[in-house]
């Protein structure tokens, strides 16, 4: 009992301490120098490398050469809103600024890009090719859900998925007429573990729950690997001269032409 007391005034104190800390005040100093962010130094974002080696290698086979590309809105077709996670009141989904990555991946491949997605140029150019990209399906499992307690107090544990598919589509610009289209599919992967309370002690019932959680990034995850696996497999298809390229997104493990699927 003299162990409980004593923990409930360490929590307490501890909760009036944070309390404390929430409202203390900085006087000012009268100067007019700025404070230096605390946060994270921003870094640049990276393709995996078997992305980046088929990106180069397709950029020096120079078939895309004198080839124009339009790059319209990404669209989002899987209807899945989410208001639950923190921070999170719409589409779990990236919307139309996807299309980005559709520019930066025909860039880095050699190629010329029309940017539509900000709206029609005020100078018609007359593009070779459309690409666009839609979100198809969004899926989510949990298969294993546990909670093993014994006299009240155990361990609790999660695991479950996201599993996306989208589409990255290639057609002739003049007639719309489609040229090629490439499906990828990405799952997303998240585990939480933790321990639960729910036990009489004395005259007191103390319950309780502490869990540590580990989640792939759904909208990052979503675009990076996905999008520009799609780009470069509708690109070697139209271009087949520089199918040399797809060796390096291809499962050696698998003794085929598989296609490597970011994990």
């Amino acid at each position: 009992m003299t162990r409980l007391v004593s923990a409930t005034g360490l929590l307490l104190g501890l909760l009036a301490a944070l309390g404390l800390g929430g409202c203390a005040v900085t006087q000012g100093t009268g100067t007019s120098e700025g404070t230096a962010s605390t946060a994270d130094f921003p870094t640049l974002v990276h393709r995996q490398p078997p992305i980046e080696r088929a990106l180069a290698c397709i950029a020096q086979s120079g078939v895309l050469n004198g080839h124009l590309f339009a790059v319209g809105p990404f669209v989002d077709s899987t209807g899945k809103i989410n208001s639950v996670a923190q921070g999170s009141t719409g589409s779990f989904l990236p919307q139309a600024g996807s299309a980005s990555f559709i520019t930066d991946t025909i860039r880095r491949a050699g190629g010329q890009v029309l940017v539509q997605y900000f709206g029609n140029p005020e100078e018609r150019v007359r593009a070779e090719y459309v690409l666009n990209g839609i979100f198809n399906t969004l899926d989510f499992g949990s298969p294993i859900n546990a909670d093993v307690r014994v006299g009240g107090i155990g361990p609790v544990f999660q695991r479950g998925w996201a599993q996306l598919t989208l589409t990255i589509q290639m057609d002739v610009s003049a007639t719309r007429i489609n040229r090629q289209i490439s499906m990828i599919q990405r799952p997303v992967r998240y585990t939480q573990i933790g321990v639960g309370s729910g036990t009489q002690i004395g005259a007191q019932l103390v319950t309780g729950e502490v869990q540590v959680s580990d989640q792939q990034r759904l909208q990052f995850e979503a675009v990076n690997g996905p999008v520009a696996l799609g780009v470069i497999d509708v690109l070697l298809k139209e271009f087949p001269s520089a199918d040399r390229c797809r060796e390096q997104i291809s499962d050696p493990a698998a003794g085929d032409r598989k296609q490597w699927t970011p994990s």
